[in-house]
């Protein structure tokens, strides 16, 4: 399995460009989009700067229905619309009709909800903002994706060991720490750690506090994130 992040705050390749948002790209059998970020022209020419076809991809799950994580669906869905796309039961009737509009078709999901062949739905976790996260397989071990984690990274994690039944071990995307207490930081992160999460690359609304406690707390197991930054596993 393959993970490429495609719009991010962050740019790790300097010929990139990051803006405010998160979407990545999950490459397996079936390549699942993970959000679309805020802007679709520039989630396009990220992608086009990375040799990726948009008309390649067959599946599209967004986290929330917040502008910098669906701000790019119409662009995408307008250049193709034989996708299938993943959303909350929750999303308002204007985002589903938008697609539907578009000529795509969608999906609500639920709970543990196989989106493709070894990727899977934590389905809609309750919070501040409902938001779902990915849950995918690779060789050896499990992968969490978060768009945000506004229910808490925490309860994220607990959510998706609990559909696979096991430990997972590798997290990228963001946290929603950067409004968030030192205090608030230092326990979510230790406790991600706690629950097994040995390797992590935090990215987009986590916040330079979150970023630097995350990497002193997993030393050489923190990755650096940001656009084009890819994690084979």
């Amino acid at each position: 399995m393959k993970v490429t992040i495609l719009y991010d705050n962050f740019s790790f390749l300097s010929e990139l460009l990051p803006s405010h948002g998160f979407s990545c790209l999950v490459e397996g059998e079936e390549k699942v989009l993970f959000d679309t970020g805020e802007s679709g022209p520039l989630l396009f020419k990220n992608m086009e700067l990375l040799g990726m076809d948009p008309l390649s991809i067959s599946r599209v799950v967004i986290s929330h229905e917040h502008y910098d994580h669906i701000g790019g669906l119409g662009y995408l869905l307008a250049r193709n619309p034989e996708v299938v796309v993943y959303i909350l039961p929750s999303f308002s009737q204007d985002a589903k009709r938008e697609i539907k509009e578009r000529g795509a078709r969608f999906v609500e999901v639920k709970r543990g909800m196989e989106i493709a062949p070894s990727v899977f739905t934590t389905g809609e976790v309750e919070g501040p903002v409902r938001e779902q996260a990915l849950v995918v397989k690779g060789e050896r071990n499990f992968l969490l994706v978060g768009g945000c984690c506004h229910p808490g990274a925490v309860k994220m994690l607990e959510t998706a060991s609990s559909i696979v039944d096991d430990k997972i071990e590798l997290f990228i995307g963001g946290l929603h720490l950067y409004q968030s207490s030192d205090k608030e930081i230092v326990q979510t992160l230790k406790s991600l750690k706690q629950l097994g999460i040995s390797k992590i690359a935090p990215s987009h609304c986590s916040g330079f506090a979150a970023l630097n406690y995350a990497q002193e707390l997993w030393g050489e197991n923190y990755v650096a994130s940001g656009v084009g930054k890819s994690f084979n596993f």
